[in-house]
């Protein structure tokens, strides 16, 4: 039997909106009951800074080494019913406040997986990793890039463990520099702390998975019959 007991906690569906205040809430509850994980760098891939936002007031009890890892500056995406493009940022304030408190910032250009114009080979295997590690959610995609980058920056050591987060999904792992990402030296996932249970980004075609039988049944139904039935 494990030493620390865990349960990993799940969201309905994928996304910040909704969820990256539970995600804060279930890594200070973990860093309430495991004293020995409170030293651990958090590394936050980031937008625009929310998530290190809420993560320094939410658990500054813990005095969390907090690094930010955001999109590359060239990044952007197709606002919907327009052809404008919207590139996230983290506003100059909010740095500046970043740098006041100690939190760390790193800008990669590009993403470990990102693609690469004219590098065809390059970009075929890189999607196939991306879309491998996509099955545990979009997010995870994010954390594990945040924390390679990281480790490239020097923000963390390579064999150093560290907790990662996004808005959806937080796990504790072992650095590595991107080089080594895929080798024996690699990228390791120890725990994971919460994920969505419903992949609505990664697969949003897939039925969403129903959180209790009442859900599947026809409201006439009741667990009684479903439990006759089975006898």
């Amino acid at each position: 039997m494990s030493k620390y007991p865990s349960q990993i906690v799940y969201f309905e569906s994928e996304g910040r909106d909704g969820n990256l205040q539970h995600v804060i809430r279930v890594i200070k509850k973990f860093l309430k009951k495991r004293y020995e994980m409170r030293s651990l760098k958090l590394v936050i891939f980031t937008a625009r800074g929310e998530g290190p936002m809420v993560a320094f007031k939410e658990l500054i009890d813990y005095s969390p080494k907090i690094i930010a890892v955001t999109f590359p500056l060239d990044f952007s995406i197709k606002v919907p019913d327009s052809d404008e493009r919207f590139f996230p940022r983290i506003p100059e304030q909010v740095k500046n406040f970043f740098t006041g408190v100690g939190i760390s910032v790193v800008s990669p250009a590009p993403l470990p997986l990102d693609s690469i114009e004219g590098m065809e080979s390059h970009n075929q295997e890189a999607k196939i990793v991306k879309d491998t590690i996509a099955i545990f959610g979009g997010g995870f995609t994010n954390c594990i890039q945040a924390v390679l980058r990281a480790c490239d920056a020097g923000e963390v050591a390579p064999g150093e463990r560290v907790i990662a987060m996004n808005g959806d999904c937080a796990a504790v792992m072992t650095a590595c520099m991107t080089k080594k990402f895929l080798t024996s030296e690699g990228i390791s996932i120890h725990e994971i702390l919460c994920k969505p249970r419903n992949l609505t980004i990664a697969r949003p075609k897939q039925a969403t998975w129903p959180t209790s039988t009442a859900e599947v049944l026809p409201p006439e139904k009741s667990h009684k019959e479903l439990s006759d039935k089975n006898k």
